[in-house]
């Protein structure tokens, strides 16, 4: 429930939030995931390994990125954040779906659960697109409309702006205010796409589905005895 709070925050309040700040709190809720799945050993690993070893290349290339594209160290530490971020939630994702498929029964904490990995597989993909965007000047488009207070350079860098767009792309909404131009951008768009709409149609069913069999079953807090 914390964690979808959070997230709801991020998505509702990040034009007044710093990126850093928005990166910071979705580790939190990261960790309070793996530490409930995994233990503190696989979340440090997990977690660490992919921010130092981001980081520590970037320094050794004299913070520079792929095409000698220069970054400095504020946009490395972030770049690598939010791959910290981004495998950290990857591998949360993995193990969140196989308890919630392996689960029996269900009740108002697994919805609710089902509920945030939706939201978390959109902040997945949200770190997916801020990374292509950084390596990637050209991989998306911004509409001329939302470029007002921000450059279109730093719109691209600006992971509250695409983790929007990753929330437009999974429900397929579509608004056409950020599009996807590389090949790469793209095809996880159209990825995305087709996890949102098998989640819904899949996992968040067969959870409802188990939640309504546990309501109907005599003696549920909820349910109707047949007696």
């Amino acid at each position: 429930m914390i964690g979808g709070i959070i997230l709801l925050t991020i998505l509702f309040a990040g034009h007044y939030i710093p990126v850093t700040l928005s990166l910071l709190l979705l580790v939190v809720i990261t960790w309070m995931a793996l530490l409930s799945y995994s233990g503190f050993l696989a979340t440090i690993l997990i977690s660490g390994l992919s921010f130092l070893i981001p980081f520590g290349i970037l320094a050794y290339r004299n913070w520079n990125g792929i095409g000698m594209l220069h970054l400095g160290p504020a946009v490395s530490s972030e770049l690598s954040l939010e791959l910290s971020v981004l495998f950290s939630m990857i591998f949360g994702a993995a193990i969140w779906v196989r308890a919630i498929l392996r689960s029996k029964k269900a009740g108002f904490d697994e919805v609710v659960g089902a509920i945030n990995l939706y939201a978390w597989i959109a902040t997945i993909y949200g770190c997916l697109y801020t990374v292509i965007s950084r390596l990637n000047p050209h991989a998306f488009l911004f509409h001329d409309t939302l470029i007002q207070a921000l450059s279109q350079d730093q719109m691209r860098h600006n992971f509250n702006e695409l983790f929007y767009f990753s929330f437009v792309t999974q429900t397929t909404v579509g608004y056409g205010d950020i599009l996807p131009i590389s090949h790469f951008a793209r095809s996880l768009a159209v990825s995305q796409a087709m996890i949102g709409q098998f989640y819904v149609a899949v996992v968040l069913t067969y959870i409802l589905n188990l939640w309504i069999s546990d309501l109907k079953k005599p003696g549920t807090p909820n349910g109707v005895s047949k007696d």
